[in-house]
């Protein structure tokens, strides 16, 4: 049966001489793996689309409950995008985002208010703005509450010392390494209270933007076991040296 979605490109792994498994997150039925053909052959001008990240689908599909790879009818682009395909910062951004997202959600169904999150997200992302150097970091914190593992908002002059493990401010230093000191924890309680217009509060420093990714990504290891090692970490870390 066919049936009509909006997607996001996540990624894609190449099947074959000319086609590939496109990965998309779903509106109606959450992650979806996709096999398309023609994408490296003669054809493939106008299956392009499918293959860059981030990238917004109006989708008619082919869904069946039992199988692991779906197959497209037809599909357009809901607005092409204008700046993260050639900006550097916001392509390492998105590589590591979606390298996220997909390990994340392959497990989960679907979900609307993540989908609507994620949609706003590259909106914004897609735009010009200050502080664009911080928008993966407040991605992070903000993806985590949707994800059902958000940090408690519980930060105050004596509850100073982020606990990772638990998720909360604590009032002294844990016994075990997986705590963030005073200056950074005070970081994370306020991105939890700053919104898109304001990324550049976030940080300036390249030394504090690089602990406070270890420690977002750290938290989501701790709280979502299986995630692993994000091969696009050194790109992304490499980009803003």
């Amino acid at each position: 049966m066919i049936h009509k979605t909006e997607g996001i490109v996540l990624n894609h792994v190449r099947f074959g001489e000319s086609g590939a498994i496109v990965r998309i997150y779903t509106q109606l039925y959450g992650l979806q793996s996709y096999m398309v053909n023609g994408v490296y052959g003669k054809r493939r001008k106008g299956n392009i689309v499918l293959m860059q990240a981030l990238n917004r689908l109006e989708l008619e599909v082919y869904h069946h409950n039992n199988k692991d790879i779906q197959r497209i009818k037809e599909f357009r682009t809901l607005a092409p995008l204008q700046r993260i395909p050639f900006s550097q910062t916001r392509r390492a951004q998105a590589f590591l985002l979606t390298e996220l997202l997909w390990r994340i959600l392959r497990n989960e169904g679907p979900a609307p208010d993540v989908y609507a999150f994620l949609e706003a997200s590259i909106l914004r992302l897609d735009r010009e703005q200050e502080g664009l150097e911080n928008f993966h970091l407040w991605f992070l914190f903000q993806l985590a509450r949707y994800l059902g593992f958000q940090p408690h908002d519980n930060y105050s002059e004596a509850f100073c010392w982020f606990d990772l493990s638990e998720g909360c401010f604590v009032n002294r230093e844990p016994a075990h390494a997986h705590y963030l000191k005073r200056d950074l924890s005070l970081r994370i309680h306020q991105i939890g209270h700053l919104g898109l217009d304001e990324l550049s509060a976030i940080s300036t420093r390249l030394d504090e933007r690089r602990s406070l990714l270890d420690a977002l990504l750290l938290y989501y290891e701790l709280h979502h076991p299986g995630l692993g090692q994000l091969r696009s970490l050194p790109v992304l870390k490499e980009l803003f040296q």
